[in-house]
């Protein structure tokens, strides 16, 4: 993945609770749902928190995880992924997504879509997360620059 050092500076990073990171870092999941909306656009790091995984929370997936461990990725970077839209969630467009997407997140109308697209699940990078979109830190960047990940 080719890009310009302004697309590099504009690289985000996003932290999920497990299995939710773990789910589109395998492709489960391809759209991400959040109470607030964003206009970015572009390459976006998919970190999992430190926070434990909690088995309650694994159980409606549970078909679909099986091969999964997601404890062991913790507090890392584990997918590189675009970001391509972010749709304001109405009756209409949530009954259009599939039952497996629908039950990898909140879907109600009036929270917000985030389109993930070119999801690529990479060798687990120890990170600190933190909330909202945030920027990685630059030797993360010529980390994943150097491994020729983006």
């Amino acid at each position: 993945m080719s890009q310009t050092m302004e697309q590099l500076q504009l690289i985000r990073g996003l932290t999920l609770w497990q299995p939710w990171a773990g789910l589109i870092a395998n492709k489960i999941k391809n759209i991400e749902t959040r109470s607030w909306g964003t206009n970015y656009r572009g390459t976006i790091l998919i970190h999992s928190a430190k926070r434990p995984v909690y088995q309650s929370e694994l159980e409606p997936f549970t078909e679909y995880i099986s091969d999964f461990d997601f404890t062991q990725d913790l507090g890392k970077i584990v997918a590189i992924a675009q970001l391509t839209d972010c749709i304001l969630m109405t009756e209409e467009f949530i009954e259009q997504q599939s039952e497996l997407e629908r039950l990898c997140g909140n879907w109600q109308p009036g929270r917000y879509a985030w389109k993930l697209t070119q999801i690529r699940k990479i060798d687990p990078i120890p990170c600190l997360g933190k909330q909202g979109l945030w920027i990685p830190p630059k030797d993360l960047i010529a980390k994943l620059i150097l491994d020729q990940l983006i």
